[in-house]
């Protein structure tokens, strides 16, 4: 997305298809009063691993291959056992830019596709013979149509596919843009561009598709990279250990402390200038401004996998099925997110995301190197 973002055009879509106090720095206060988060009810007690946001509403994927939609009546399981019907576990998920399909990786080489209209799953699993753990994937283009497909796995490989005209999906060869850790979380903003992070402290950009990295850092971190979120060139963050999310400008990585008790950040989600994370603890953060994030405590103390903005519900997933969600502001109705009984509401939908999609304070000091938990100034160690 360029001047939209992803919430802007499925707002639309399914619009038309449906005819605190902050502190300064980057820590906000703990919201304790009602902050719209509840948890509901899962149709699964089984780990969910990340969400995403399409066209017919949120989707999470996790353990035993379970792939699950935000339907008007709840949630709802609408993948059991995944594309294999082997119960592999589902890692990472990403939809395409209209909306229109979820595609999703996991153990064993696992890889699959859902299409939200038609509620058809394909099955892509382990392409050019590779069934290491797939950790995540990205995705760039229409359904069905032009995708650049991007997939990561616990090796430190990364395989990238294009739809063919004939529908075909064609794959690159193998590439390793950090020579062999393990790739918890990769991010595009553009069909060719984005960032991979590594479980080495490893960060990388692309400007060309993957077929070449660069690495920009961060060479002080000194804890776990769990996800990242790439908005740009100059505008990427990584969340991590110690309660950290890193923000990096173009020129330079700030690390941010969002949690003041030092709980790991597992997720995290940019949609424009909105951003939301998630972690350990049931907490989840909400972006403020480009150094503040403002933290929320919920009914829960699980770990938290996976975060979405959405157009009509923000969630949060993890461990136990764990689903928490907030309706966004002007949602009308209870999960109003069907988008595809009629030929004639999927075709309202798709054509106005794609129209849409056509147009076109004070920064907290920065530290020099983070050691032992504890963050360490330049001669004092």
């Amino acid at each position: 997305m360029t001047d939209q973002t992803r919430r802007d055009v499925l707002r639309l879509a399914t619009a038309s298809a449906t005819a605190g106090v902050i502190a300064l720095g980057s820590t906000a206060g703990a919201q304790t009063a009602d902050n719209e988060w509840e948890q509901v009810e899962s149709p699964t007690g089984k780990a969910l691993n990340d969400a995403v946001d399409t066209a017919a509403g949120p989707f999470a994927a996790g353990a035993d291959g379970n792939v699950l939609a935000r339907r008007e009546d709840g949630w709802q399981t609408v993948v059991d056992y995944g594309p294999q019907a082997r119960s592999r576990r589902l890692t990472g998920v990403d939809a395409t830019d209209d909306g229109r399909a979820v595609w999703f990786v996991g153990g064993s080489g696992v890889i699959g596709e859902y299409n939200v209209e038609t509620r058809t799953l394909t099955n892509y699993s382990a392409p050019k013979g590779k069934t290491s753990t797939w950790e995540d994937c990205a995705v760039r283009g229409t359904a069905g149509e032009n995708e650049r497909l991007y997939f990561v796995n616990g090796s430190g490989e990364l395989l990238v596919g294009v739809r063919q005209d004939s529908g075909a999906i064609q794959y690159a060869e193998v590439t390793k843009p950090g020579g062999g850790s393990t790739i918890p979380g990769i991010d595009c903003h553009a069909r060719e561009a984005g960032h991979v992070c590594s479980t080495s402290q490893f960060v990388a950009e692309t400007a060309d598709g993957g077929e070449t990295w660069e690495r920009i850092g961060i060479d002080f971190a000194g804890g776990a990279f769990f996800d990242i979120a790439s908005r740009g060139d100059r505008d990427v963050n990584v969340a991590a250990g110690s309660g950290i999310v890193y923000r990096y400008d173009g020129f330079r990585w700030t690390p941010h402390v969002v949690d003041d008790d030092r709980r790991a950040i597992r997720a995290i989600d940019r949609d424009g200038d909105d951003g939301l994370a998630a972690g350990d603890g049931g907490a989840l953060y909400e972006r403020q401004s480009a150094g503040q994030w403002r933290r929320y405590e919920t009914s829960v103390e699980t770990k938290l996998h996976g975060v979405a903005s959405g157009a009509r519900y923000d969630v949060a997933v993890g461990d136990g099925g764990t689903i928490l969600e907030r309706r966004v502001g002007g949602a009308g109705g209870d999960g109003g997110n069907e988008t595809n009984e009629t030929n004639a509401t999927n075709a309202t939908a798709t054509d106005a995301a794609s129209r849409l999609a056509a147009l076109s304070g004070a920064e907290p000091l920065s530290v020099e190197r983070y050691v032992e938990g504890e963050w360490v100034a330049p001669g004092e160690q």
